[in-house]
């Protein structure tokens, strides 16, 4: 079964039509081609996969497929039917596993890619190893805009695919006959070349096979680069070859970034085309790197590490950790070896260091994945944090909100979350007023010693001309931490002209460019014309030192960061401090070590939130939602009303018999009064004008809280 599509619909077979009238959607989105290549964007824990494919470089005689199924042929030399821009959908005749997942159908790109996975490129796609499109997976021979052509010297272009062999070692093989090297309609100067991708059962190993290319008509050079290689699930997880205009096609090295590409030349000798019967082999690993590396629990001397089960199934997994960056090779020893399942506690950690782990799969006999390349960067918690609060759970009605006190009441130092590691900051303080809930909803509270919400950095934006921006892993802030904090808090503006949500990766990196922190997290767009603002826990612990760098090193499904200029009425000044704290120095759009300061411009990170706290672990609380329940049943026997409110000088308690204890607390959280005798005449004149919550104790042990306000 196989789909032609172009402009992402359906498209007869051999007939491959452009409407005029979208032209426009193809310059746009050659613009943003362009600018894709210049953005890394996160996948974490994955790139150990696609890197671990060994290339080899042969030659062998090209063999053009036997009983071909044409999925498309130029008719006409026009640019709209001379296979320009064609995506087709071909179901593979077994399953072929790549990067570690098992496929049975796959898309076909004119422009001389295939890829894996539901999401189907654009047909003008032209970056299939560097570009940001979520497919699973590419492979290209020869990724770059190019065309074929009609009748030229009795010629035709097509793209053809087919087997060969009988299984369980058969070749599913893509063919791409008589196309040029770039795209045009030019027929008095022709360059036409062959070239083929080949899927091996059983072994899936992959190779791309090359025939020799002559010219047709005429002899103008063609020259210009092609991304050849494999792509993973995005653009950070790439194995692909490049060579410069200096060096022979023959002569490629391995790629350095996702956008590295093969030079090539239609008439001189440097580099030159793929010569006759060129192969390239990529042979997948034997022993797959773990992914979903993960760190929870942390405390001041212990953190648990895991990840998810490779897809080669090894028999345990090796972690190695320490406390500096540097990243283990082949040859280092691993910290633990042979752990059996996919997790594992490392203890006797020291308090407030930051830790580098890795993980790699041991499949016996000596045979083990490559280590983990993306490092998972952790700080244990300081040495001595206080213990984790008390707080009992509510139940409310539908659409109500719920009052939760943590204990002892007497500190104002809690921190509300929505999740137990992790998540958003709701609020600071004591107690905590939920918004109204319609289904039950967990909560988690701890306290903390030491400062917390200090604001410095920009506090808004402040429209000193507004810019949408798609930076790199150079572009960010540069600071001093003048003594240990915590970078609780940024407040950033993502940008989507279609309201688009994505997400984010932030990082911050020290003066080496070694990233210390990390944290990605989803963000929801808005257009720049109306930016929307959106606050980001980070919760980033940072050590003493001089010119880090915060940064956002990529980010999916948005189209970037608002960012302003200060080059027309100095909307802002350099620098921003709190003192014996944190400096934020100047924006830089260079790399570090040399972070050349630009006081021209503000990047991305506004409203800096940071402290300085020591923080317990998290206790968990439950709002019990009772959807049996409703308004017209609070007075029910078991439910206790407080009245007048807001009150004088004295409150009436209905069935005060039901209550065990009261307790009264302001709204900082200080303890006011408590074991106050239930009476159902309650004297509080002497409480100063203001809000307070009343803490019920009933008889058969649960728990009541009411907001009262004294005039």
């Amino acid at each position: 079964m196989k789909k032609l599509y172009l402009f992402n619909k359906p498209l007869k077979l051999s007939t491959v039509e452009r409407n005029p009238g979208k032209e426009n959607r193809l310059s746009i989105f050659k613009f943003l081609m362009v600018l894709t290549p210049f953005l890394l964007l996160p996948d974490q824990n994955c790139k150990a996969q696609i890197i671990a494919y060994n290339f080899s470089q042969s030659t062998s005689v090209y063999t053009p497929v036997a009983n071909e199924t044409v999925l498309a042929v130029a008719t006409d030399n026009t640019a709209t039917l001379n296979l320009n821009s064609v995506v087709a959908a071909v179901n593979i005749p077994f399953a072929f596993s790549f990067n570690g997942t098992s496929y049975t159908s796959l898309n076909v790109s004119s422009n001389g890619f295939i890829t894996f996975g539901s999401v189907a490129p654009s047909p003008f796609y032209t970056n299939p190893i560097s570009g940001n499109t979520s497919y699973q997976g590419a492979i290209s021979a020869w990724g770059r805009d190019i065309s074929s052509f009609y009748n030229i010297s009795g010629k035709t272009g097509k793209i053809s695919y087919g087997v060969m062999g009988s299984a369980p070692n058969r070749e599913f093989i893509i063919q791409w006959t008589n196309f040029r090297p770039n795209a045009t309609s030019v027929t008095t100067n022709v360059y036409s070349f062959s070239f083929q991708i080949r899927l091996k059962e059983t072994s899936n190993v992959i190779k791309m096979a090359y025939d020799q290319g002559s010219y047709l008509a005429g002899s103008t050079t063609v020259n210009g680069t092609a991304e050849i290689g494999l792509r993973g699930t995005s653009s950070a997880e790439f194995n692909n070859r490049i060579n410069p205009t200096t060096s022979g096609f023959t002569t490629s090295g391995a790629g350095t970034a996702n956008n590295s590409a093969q030079a090539f030349n239609t008439v001189g000798t440097l580099p030159g085309m793929p010569p006759a019967d060129l192969v390239y082999t990529w042979t997948p690993p034997s022993c797959y790197t773990p992914t979903g590396i993960a760190v929870n629990n942390l405390t001041s001397v212990s953190a648990n590490l895991s990840w998810n089960t490779s897809a080669s199934s090894p028999g345990g997994y090796d972690i190695y950790y320490s406390s500096s960056p540097t990243a283990p090779t082949s040859s280092t020893a691993p910290t633990v070896s042979n752990v059996p399942g996919t997790s594992y506690q490392i203890n006797n950690l020291n308090p407030l260091t930051t830790y580098y782990a890795w993980v790699r799969s041991n499949c016996g006999s000596g045979n083990v994945s490559l280590w983990s390349l993306d490092t998972m960067v952790f700080t244990t918690k300081c040495s001595n944090p206080p213990a984790a609060p008390a707080v009992n759970g509510t139940t409310i009605y539908p659409n109500h909100q719920a009052i939760l006190t943590a204990n002892p009441s007497s500190s104002a130092n809690y921190s509300w979350y929505d999740s137990p590691t992790g998540g958003n900051l709701m609020f600071t303080g004591n107690p905590f007023t939920t918004p109204a809930l319609t289904a039950t909803t967990n909560y988690y509270v701890s306290t903390f010693t030491g400062n917390s919400g200090i604001q410095t950095g920009r506090p808004i934006y402040t429209n000193g001309g507004a810019f949408s921006g798609s930076g790199t892993t150079n572009f960010g802030m540069v600071f001093d931490a003048l003594s240990y904090l915590v970078l609780e808090s940024v407040t950033v503006y993502p940008l989507s002209t279609t309201n688009s949500s994505g997400t984010l990766t932030i990082d911050v990196i020290d003066s080496n460019g070694v990233i210390v922190n990390t944290k990605t997290v989803n963000v929801v767009g808005a257009p720049v014309s109306a930016p929307v603002e959106q606050v980001i826990n980070l919760d980033f612990p940072i050590f003493p030192g001089t010119n880090y760098k915060l940064r956002p090193r990529g980010f999916t499904g948005i189209d970037g960061l608002l960012y302003e200029s200060n080059s027309n009425a100095g909307y802002f000044g350099y620098p921003y401090s709190v003192q014996n704290l944190i400096d934020i120095k100047y924006a830089t759009l260079t790399a570090a070590p040399a972070n050349t300061a630009n006081t021209g411009l503000y990047y991305y990170f506004y409203d800096w939130k940071v402290g300085n706290k020591c923080e317990s672990a998290r206790s968990p609380v439950t709002v019990t939602v009772d959807s049996t329940l409703s308004t017209s049943e609070e007075n029910r026997k078991d439910t206790v009303k407080i009245y007048p409110n807001p009150f004088a000088d004295a409150v009436t308690i209905d069935r005060p018999e039901l209550i065990g204890s009261l307790s009264i607390l302001d709204v900082s959280g200080k303890l006011v009064m408590q074991n106050v005798k239930a009476e159902q005449n309650l004297s509080l004149s002497h409480l100063a004008s203001g809000t307070y919550i009343v803490q019920i104790l009933m008889k058969d042990g649960t728990r009541q809280s009411v907001k009262l306000i004294k005039k």
